[in-house]
C-alpha cells in the first residue's frame, strides 16, 4: 500500500508578516495614542498625535528589530537555520517597508475625504496592516518558489516517518486517513526537531503515540476473541 498519498501537516502558525506580527508593531502607536487621550486631556491630543505620526518609522523599525533579536537568539541556539534566518529578515524588512508606506498612504487616502486627525490614524493603521500582510504575502509566495523553508524540511522527514511507521502497523485506508488528520505538529514542533541531535527519533515521537491509539482498538477486538476461544 502506497501510504505516501497522505501528507502531513503543520499547524497554522504565527509567522513573520502574519496579522499578529503586524498588529505588534502598530500596538506601540496605537497604545501610545491611548495613552496619552487618558493622561493628558483632550487639548493636548491633537498635537500628541502628531508626534506619533512623526515618530511612526521609529517605532516600526525598533518592532522590527524586536522580532529579528528572536529570531537571531533562536540562530544562536541552533533552532533555525542559516536558510530560515535569510528568510526572516527578508520578510521583516519587507513588513517594514510594507507596513510604513501602508501607514502613510492609508492616512493620505482618508485625510482626502475626512479632515479628521483621528480618522487618519485609523485610515493609518488599517493601510499598514492591508499593505503589510500583502506585501509579506506575496515575498513568502516569491521566495518559497526558490527555496525551502526549515518547516518544510521538516515535513519530509515527518512524511517519511509516518509512511514507514504506517507500514509496520499495517494501517489501511481509514485509519492512515484517521491517522494522517489526528497527528498534530505545531511550529514549536519543528523547532525543536530542527534542534534535535535525531530528527527522525523525534518525528516518530510525535506521530506513533497517535498510530497505537488508532490501532489499540482493532487489537482489543483481537485480544477478546481470542479468549473467547
Amino acid at each position: 500500500m502506497d501510504y505516501s498519498q497522505y501528507k502531513l501537516s503543520v499547524q497554522k502558525k504565527s509567522k513573520l508578516g502574519s496579522k499578529e506580527d503586524i498588529a505588534r508593531m502598530a500596538a506601540p502607536k496605537a497604545a501610545q495614542v491611548l495613552y496619552n487621550i487618558l493622561t493628558i486631556g483632550p487639548r493636548l491630543i491633537l498635537r500628541s498625535v502628531y508626534m506619533v505620526m512623526r515618530v511612526n518609522i521609529v517605532t516600526r523599525l525598533i518592532s522590527v528589530l524586536i522580532l529579528l533579536v528572536f529570531d537571531t537568539y533562536a540562530l544562536a541556539r541552533k533552532r533555525i537555520s542559516w536558510k530560515q534566518f535569510a528568510i526572516n529578515v527578508s520578510l521583516a524588512l519587507m513588513l517594514l517597508v510594507g507596513g510604513t508606506f501602508g501607514w502613510y498612504g492609508g492616512q493620505g487616502l482618508v485625510s482626502r475625504f475626512f479632515e479628521s486627525t483621528a480618522v487618519a490614524i485609523i485610515g493609518g493603521i488599517i493601510g499598514a496592516v492591508a499593505l503589510g500582510i500583502v506585501a509579506g504575502g506575496l515575498l513568502e509566495k516569491i521566495i518559497k518558489k526558490f527555496v525551502k523553508d526549515d518547516t518544510e524540511d521538516m515535513l519530509v522527514i515527518c512524511n517519511d516517518t509516518f509512511c514507514e511507521l504506517a507500514k509496520d502497523y499495517e494501517l489501511n485506508d481509514e485509519q492512515a486517513k484517521k491517522a494522517c488528520d489526528a497527528i498534530q505538529i505545531s511550529a514549536a514542533d519543528v523547532r525543536k526537531m530542527y534542534a534535535s541531535k535525531d530528527r527522525i527519533v523525534y518525528a516518530t515521537g510525535i506521530i506513533e503515540p497517535c498510530l497505537q491509539e488508532i490501532v489499540a482498538p482493532k487489537e482489543e477486538a483481537e485480544d477478546g476473541e481470542e479468549t473467547a476461544e
